[in-house]
């Protein structure tokens, strides 16, 4: 069965971006680097201590960045595992951070300073020891274990419940797309078929899930050619190598690789301490400083 491997999402500010995953989330900065296609812009990556494939959240940072839409399509909000016996100090800890939540049975949901929504679940999984962030303001035994599912909208959603069954192997209805982990994609019918989807604050570019080798990335091209779908692009990005395609939808989706991973290039104890750039944008590096700075 498939797994998550990342989602990744626009945001408007590093600063503010930083400060809500790693003090309030209690995630881990694992990368900071830039955005491959436009080196301008920041891209960070956070996780648990090691950015365990599955629990990685990635930034876009795009100052100035508009109002989102979500119109006809696409991919909104993200679901998080909780250890078990978490949930009321979750609860009191977003509580002492100023964060508005909405608290339904065993849900958690909130919005991160760009109104990308979060909600927090308990689960039976627990991070491994090595996993663990000693640095975070939440304690080991409450930190964040995984990423559990998103949601992903359409004008025609059992099309795309068919793309996922079809080209993916997956157990799907019209409803939920189940993965491994008790991971999913929760399917959504838009209502509004003829409603332009404008990105913006908060809006989800991509969903990535996990492939254990470039040739099992490579099986999935060749099945993508094979049975129609509209295949994007393929990509090195240094940490794992991915493919992009369309679904029926039109959301974007990413199959990437579990290795070789974010120590590639940073010693584990170093990650996301410093500006990271794969190796064809190092003679770019003063360029890309000063349009960070």
């Amino acid at each position: 069965m498939m797994k998550i491997h990342h989602i990744s999402t626009l945001a408007s500010q590093f600063k503010p971006n930083l400060n809500f995953y790693t003090k309030v989330l209690g995630l881990r900065l694992v990368k900071n680097t830039v955005n491959q296609e436009n080196p301008s812009m920041r891209h960070v990556f956070y996780g648990d201590y090691l950015g365990s494939p599955g629990t990685v959240l990635t930034f876009f940072i795009v100052p100035l960045l508009g109002k989102r839409t979500d119109g006809n399509h696409y991919i909104n909000s993200v679901t998080m595992q909780i250890p078990r016996g978490s949930f009321q100090w979750w609860a009191a800890w977003l509580t002492k951070n100023d964060i508005v939540f909405h608290q339904t049975n065993s849900l958690l949901t909130f919005d991160d300073p760009d109104q990308f929504t979060i909600t927090l679940t308990e689960g039976p999984a627990m991070l491994a020891e090595k996993q663990i962030n000693s640095q975070s303001l939440v304690p080991a035994d409450k930190q964040i274990v995984q990423i559990l599912g998103t949601s992903w909208a359409g004008p025609a959603i059992v099309n795309s419940a068919t793309f996922f069954h079809d080209f993916l192997s997956t157990n799907t209805d019209d409803q939920k797309v189940d993965l491994d982990n008790n991971q999913f994609i929760k399917l959504v019918q838009t209502n509004e078929p003829t409603k332009r989807t404008r990105f913006g604050r908060g809006s989800v570019d991509h969903l990535a899930l996990q492939v254990d080798s470039e040739d099992e990335l490579f099986a999935y091209w060749q099945k993508t050619v094979q049975q129609g779908w509209q295949l994007e692009i393929y990509r090195d990005r240094h940490w794992f190598k991915s493919i992009y395609l369309r679904d029926p939808s039109n959301n974007r989706l990413e199959l990437a690789t579990t290795s070789p991973g974010f120590t590639i290039d940073e010693q584990l104890d170093d990650l996301g301490t410093s500006l990271v750039l794969p190796p064809w944008l190092e003679n770019k590096r003063a360029v890309i400083e000063d349009q960070l700075s």
